[in-house]
């Protein structure tokens, strides 16, 4: 028999300034059964690091390691209640508060095994949450960096840090620096699995890149979006797609798609003020 099973996401969010966050573990409770329990990344989790560019791996391991010790307790003391007053102990623990690491708001679901829910939830949302789009996006970083060397003369891309104000620095693949203009690259890959995934991973680098021309590190018409299409043809995944590039022009920056060579070795070459021509989107 399926038993009534509630979860919260704990995120790890070390810059509230760009409320970016990473999913890094599932904290579930089963009222009927009393079962509590959690499952977090592992604390040496590099992907975590590697998504938020400037971040001192420490942080986050320190993070996790007083955020356990926090979580076993919630267990031993959650695991001795039943019913309603588990639920009111776990909706106050998991209840937002401000901090590095905190939870998502409490979401249910039903299983017959609430440990194997725990497993799933946490492959769900934590180990695959990286391996989709981020892996394909370093596949696509590295295609490109070997065909804009093969290509291109006379100008070279790096991957650098750009300030985008507050301290804060993100990470571009390509970025190159003449005398008067900052021009830089940027890879998407748009297959998320659910449209809204899109949407929001699209609007992250949205952000990030009017967070770096509204510091002046670069003018907007020098940013290019190279994009991966989502397989999917549903509807909603072309709206969604159609949203995001929308965005862009909104923003005033550049893009067209990751297979469009001849736009891309245009962009990386050209130092000119002229008109960029989009292909195709």
């Amino acid at each position: 028999m399926k038993n009534l099973c509630k979860y919260s996401i704990i995120r790890f969010m070390p810059f509230s300034e760009t409320q970016e966050f990473a999913n890094v573990g599932i904290l579930l409770f089963s009222p009927k059964t009393g079962f509590v329990d959690y499952k977090l990344a592992p604390k040496s989790f590099g992907r975590v690091t590697e998504f938020f560019d400037d971040l001192n791996g420490e942080l986050y391991k320190s993070a996790l390691v007083t955020f356990e010790k926090e979580l076993t307790r919630v267990k031993s003391l959650g695991s001795r209640f039943y019913g309603e007053q588990q639920v009111k102990l776990l909706e106050e623990v998991t209840r937002f508060r401000e901090g590095i690491v905190s939870f998502s708001e409490t979401r249910a679901v039903l299983h017959e095994a609430p440990q194997i829910a725990l497993e799933q939830l946490y492959n769900k949302y934590i180990a695959r949450n990286f391996v989709t789009k981020e892996y394909r996006e370093q596949q696509m970083v590295k295609a490109l960096r070997q065909d804009l060397k093969d290509n291109i003369r006379g100008v070279h891309y790096t991957q650098q840090k750009l300030p985008a104000g507050l301290g804060v620095q993100i990470d571009i693949p390509f970025v190159t620096k003449g005398s008067q203009i900052t021009k830089a690259i940027k890879p998407l890959s748009f297959n998320q699995t659910k449209p809204l995934a899109l949407i929001e991973h699209g609007e992250q680098w949205i952000n990030r890149v009017r967070r770096l021309i509204q510091a002046g590190a670069i003018e907007a018409q020098n940013m290019l979006f190279t994009l991966e299409k989502p397989k999917s043809q549903k509807t909603e995944f072309l709206k969604a797609y159609d949203e995001v590039t929308n965005e862009m022009k909104m923003l005033n920056t550049k893009f067209t798609l990751f297979e469009d060579r001849k736009s891309i070795y245009s962009f990386a070459t050209s130092f000119e003020d002229e008109e960029f021509k989009l292909i195709s989107t």
